[in-house]
């Protein structure tokens, strides 16, 4: 019986990284009513801000006592689509891609800056090597867009296969116009392979763990204006590579003389390549580039989620650990998956998990509920 992790906020949790819950109060204790209409004056002063009726509706929302980032990044994409056609659209738009841009800084600072809490941490997940060897690959889907699965593979010695080609494509990063100071390396995948379900992972029987995120990553970019995707390369397989990747595309790679104005960049790093040219990196993490029509997000999602569907078929157990299982479109994968075969079995694994979650429930009978944090979880493999 083939085994296989989907892996959400709450297993990282142990290793520093933020659950939503805890995203939400330190995004909402930053972004005031106060600080955003001043953040939106000094727009205003630099020739790109927003009229007064979107930001009003963007405080309603911040201060609604149930607020959730994942919401509101839903509810601002319906309404920059609604909004397209009147002069309303590019603010809710240009939001939209801010707000998305607000998150992924948030969560790329905590993965940067508790380098000792992950160290310290990696050794209690030694579980997870045991799984890795009985389920040639192991499989690994992730709603997570931290890099700790890679982390947690450097430290076992462990291969990990992310779905992208071997071939590269090199990042300069300069301190003055002319002047390359170091360079990044990444993988590419194109937007034919991913259309086509071509990913180049482990094949049956291989040692590893195969790795899909099915949301975005801080460390996958769209490049340019294309549809194609990469993931930074760290320099070697350890931790301290592996973050330090992430730091320079963030940090290193941004040139100012593309963007003399910081305020002016939105959910993208622009940068000159080896060539000279302008080029510029999209993320990933919910939005894109500050694009008035760019489906692409959406589009890149839903092949990442045709791709769980279509490799989840390879395994019987499904164990979810640290998921709210609030994922409408993972939910019906789940169901699908577990109603075409009575064998196939789902363990939910959280710590304060007590009932199947509503949209499971009528499979009740193939789900199993695990009261456990993740370490704990895993000490019964290791």
């Amino acid at each position: 019986m083939l085994t296989a992790l989907l892996l959400g906020a709450g297993a990282s949790r142990e290793l520093g990284m933020p659950l939503r819950e805890e995203l939400n109060a330190e995004i909402v204790a930053w972004l005031t009513p106060t600080s955003l209409r001043k953040i939106n004056s000094a727009w205003r002063a630099r020739g790109f801000g927003h009229p007064d009726e979107v930001i009003d509706d963007l405080v309603r929302v911040l201060e609604s006592s149930d607020f959730d980032y994942e919401a509101l990044l839903r509810q601002w994409e319906a309404n920059y689509i609604a909004g397209a056609g009147d002069a309303r659209g590019p603010s809710y738009h240009g939001l939209y891609a801010w707000l998305a841009q607000v998150v992924s800084l948030a969560l790329y600072r905590r993965q940067v800056s508790h380098r000792s809490v992950f160290q310290d941490g990696l050794p209690y997940f030694a579980g997870l090597v045991p799984l890795v060897r009985d389920n040639p690959p192991l499989w690994i889907f992730s709603v997570n867009h931290d890099v700790l699965v890679e982390c947690l593979a450097a430290h076992f010695g462990v291969p990990v296969n992310c779905g992208f080609s071997s071939r590269t494509i090199t990042l300069p990063c300069r301190r003055s116009p002319g002047t390359v100071v170091a360079e990044l390396q990444a993988n590419l995948l194109s937007e034919a392979e991913l259309a086509n379900a071509a990913l180049p992972f482990f094949p049956p029987g291989t040692s590893g763990i195969n790795l899909l995120k099915l949301h975005g990553a801080l460390d996958v970019f769209a490049l340019g204006d294309s549809q194609d995707l990469l993931k930074l390369k760290p320099a070697a397989h350890n931790f301290d590579a592996i973050i330090d990747a992430l730091q320079i595309a963030n940090e290193g790679l941004l040139d100012p003389g593309l963007s003399p104005d910081p305020m002016s960049v939105t959910n993208q790093i622009p940068f000159i390549d080896q060539n000279g040219e302008r080029r510029v990196l999209r993320r990933t993490l919910l939005a894109s580039a500050a694009r008035l029509t760019d489906p692409y997000p959406q589009l890149m999602q839903r092949r990442f989620l045709e791709y769980f569907r279509a490799n989840l078929e390879q395994v019987d157990q499904l164990v979810a650990i640290g998921c709210a299982m609030g994922d409408a479109e993972v939910n019906e994968i789940l169901q699908d998956w577990l109603a075409s075969s009575s064998h196939r079995h789902l363990e939910i694994v959280a710590p304060r998990i007590g009932q199947v979650p509503p949209a499971l429930a009528p499979l009740s009978s193939q789900i199993t509920l695990t009261p456990s944090s993740t370490t704990t979880y895993l000490e019964r493999f290791g």
